[in-house]
Order: C-alpha cells, then structure tokens, then sequence
C-alpha cells in the first residue's frame, strides 16, 4: 500500500506545475510589428547582422564616389581643330582661290587648353618652328609644315588663352638667335604672326538642374537650380504687343549656353598679306636645328 503523502509536499508539487505553466505562457509570440530580440543560442541567425552590416557598408562605399573622379569628356570645341574654318567667309573663299590656304594640306593646328601642361606646349611649337628636336620626343612633325608655305595654326578657348599667350611669348624669347647670329646666321628663319579673335557658344558651368542630378552631384545641381531661378526672375513672360512671351525648347537651350573667346595665332615662314590687311601683322626670328635646314 502506497504510502501517504504529507500536506507540505502536495503544496510543494502544486507550486512547482504553476510556476511551469506560468514560465510557458509568459513568451509572447513573435510579431513583425513590435521589437523583437535574438533568440539566445540560435546560430542560425548570428551571421544575418553582420552580412546585413556588409550589404549596408558596401552601398555606403559607393554612394560616397563623387562623379568628379570619373573622366570628363572634352569641352573644347571642335572647330578649334579645323582653324580656317573659323575665317570669315570672305576671307577663306579669296585665301582658297588663290591655294593660300589648303586646309590639312598645308596647315598645322595646334590646340591648348587651359589644362595644357606648359613644357610640353612649348616643345611642340618648337619643333613645329624647327627650332627643337628630342629623338626620345613622341612629337611627330605633320606633312603639311614640309611644305614652303606650310602654317601653324595655335587656337585656344575661354581661360586657355591665357595659357596660350603664355606659351608663345616664351617661345618666341626661346627660338630667337643671339644679336651676333641675328644677321649672318643662315639657320636664322623669319615667321610672320596673325592674331585672330572669334566666339564659341558652350554650356554654362552648371550645366542644368536636370544633367546635375543625372550624375549625382547635389552641390552641382543646387547651383544649377539657383541659376535658373535667377534667370527665371531676370527674363519673366511678358504680354507685347498682345503676344504672350513663352519659354520655348529653343529659348531655354540658349540660356544654357555662354560665349567664349577664341584665340588663333597664325604662324607662317610666307607672308598673307590678305591676313594683314585684317589681322594685323607681327614677325620673330627662328635659330633652326641644323637637321631641320632643307
């Protein structure tokens, strides 16, 4: 016959079911929409917070690349590589019709841009003029300034002509023979120099708010905007005549453009006298390298 339990120990063993039950029930089940803490010693998910932390640094590393690193397409204007386009008409159909100007036949451009480095600007001319020769140099000397009447065009735009005037007020110091070698050295050469003074039309520096935030940069495209609420403010529609101004297509494309200067200086050994006459007319002595006589 079992034997019978005592009263402490049914109390006992009343106690010790509803703590259990207490302890199971007292685990709220997991929802999406209030916080949730990690479940202690459950290894499955210990690798989520740090791939998500790698996922995150990842994105973070990229959005931090400023579209400034990446290469910028040219912004000179294409006609600075074809010079004699830039004549006035006029002048080109009389200067062609007598084989004075022969386009890539005869004519050498050079271009400088305001990022020009100067040493290397001014080793191209030099030996463009015949006056310099490096064997280890990549220069190579274009067939049309073999010829007797071959010119050097040397163009530049905006704040590259600065740098351009630069360059050839060096060069001309640099190329020219001592005052004893002036008069009876026949590897003196004597060049006459054309200054020609054009406009290109080029996007502004901000560019549109449009192309800003196309490439990511948020300074670029808050200037952009400021300058199209300023133009906004400056030019306002306007009732003439009983015709509403509105902003066209056309109209917003030439508020976006500026003009900038265009510097050529045409070199040649054969005087223009048709470039003088409208140019103006300057000359510099050239000490030649022996190799370049003829």
């Amino acid at each position: 016959m079992a034997k019978p339990k005592r009263m402490s120990e049914l109390f006992a063993s009343s106690s010790e079911k509803d703590t259990n039950t207490t302890a199971v029930t007292a685990t709220p089940p997991y929802s999406s929409e209030g916080p949730t803490l990690p479940i202690i010693g459950a290894p499955e998910n210990e690798t989520e917070p740090s791939k998500r932390r790698k996922a995150t640094n990842g994105n973070s590393s990229t959005a931090t690349k400023k579209p400034s690193q990446q290469v910028l397409p040219s912004t000179i204007h294409p006609s600075l590589y074809e010079p004699w386009t830039r004549l006035p008409p006029n002048l080109f159909k009389q200067l062609s019709s007598q084989n004075r100007l022969q386009s890539t036949e005869n004519i050498a451009p050079i271009v400088i841009s305001k990022n020009q480095n100067v040493k290397s600007g001014i080793n191209r001319l030099k030996t463009y003029l015949g006056a310099y020769k490096d064997p280890a140099s990549t220069i190579e000397l274009p067939d049309a300034l073999k010829r007797e009447d071959a010119i050097i065009a040397v163009s530049a735009q905006g704040e590259g002509t600065t740098k351009l005037v630069g360059i050839i007020d060096m060069v001309r110091r640099i190329v020219a023979p001592s005052e004893k070698e002036q008069d009876r050295n026949p590897q003196v050469e004597t060049w006459a120099i054309y200054t020609m003074l054009t406009s290109v039309e080029v996007e502004r520096k901000g560019g549109s708010t449009e192309q800003a935030v196309k490439s990511g940069d948020v300074e670029e495209a808050q200037n952009a905007q400021e300058d199209e609420d300023e133009e906004d403010e400056a030019f306002e529609p306007m009732d003439v005549d009983g015709h509403s101004l509105q902003d066209t297509g056309a109209e917003k494309d030439a508020m976006r453009k500026r003009k900038v200067p265009v510097l050529t200086v045409w070199m040649t050994r054969k005087k223009i006298p048709a470039f003088k006459s409208m140019f103006g007319e300057q000359t510099f002595s050239v000490q030649k390298m022996p190799d370049s006589l003829d």
